[in-house]
């Protein structure tokens, strides 16, 4: 039987590398056509509002702006997340958002780790902002990190293993 630190670094990275391009097609054949508009209900307070995640800005329409492919290779981001200095508790969910898109929500494991959110731009709104890490529900409520991560086209997948700090749980948002 085999266990994962008997894996070859080349398997890994060729495993790695096909994961990439098929979400690669997946981004290129997708837009999010959601029609997400925030409700004018109640402000939040000042103090968490900068706590929360941003909403998606809406891709151009069909036709009227043409987007091309995909601008940029995807990031894969691993590594450990807390939440007000203790580990984030297991199946937490946590994403990455961009301007226009959000990675699909991956659940924290045991000791606050995470492995293989992927994200890149899906259209040139996408290439100049950076990456906002959320821990919550992305329907919902969902808190942003103290971290931050700049894209840039690395020309190839590019791996990222970093510590993500939340100040809160998102159970603690008001």
């Amino acid at each position: 039987m085999y266990r994962l630190n008997d894996l070859k670094p080349s398997l890994v990275k060729i495993i790695a590398a096909m994961s990439m391009i098929a979400l690669s097609v997946v981004f290129a054949c997708t837009t999010d056509t959601s029609e997400d508009t925030p409700t004018a209900e109640s402000e939040p307070e000042i103090s968490t509002q900068d706590l929360e995640c941003p909403d998606l800005v809406e891709q151009p329409k069909a036709g009227e702006t043409p987007l091309g492919p995909p601008p940029g290779m995807p990031y894969i981001f691993t590594g450990t997340a807390y939440v007000d200095g203790d580990p984030a508790p297991a199946r937490e969910l946590l994403y990455v958002k961009l301007t226009t898109s959000r990675s699909h929500p991956v659940e924290i494991l045991e000791g606050g780790k995470y492995i293989n959110i992927i994200h890149g731009p899906v259209s040139d709104l996408d290439r100049d902002v950076p990456f906002v890490f959320c821990l919550g529900d992305p329907e919902g409520q969902a808190v942003k990190s103290e971290e931050i991560v700049e894209y840039e086209d690395k020309g190839t997948f590019y791996e990222v293993d970093m510590e993500l700090n939340f100040p809160m749980s998102p159970d603690d948002l008001p």
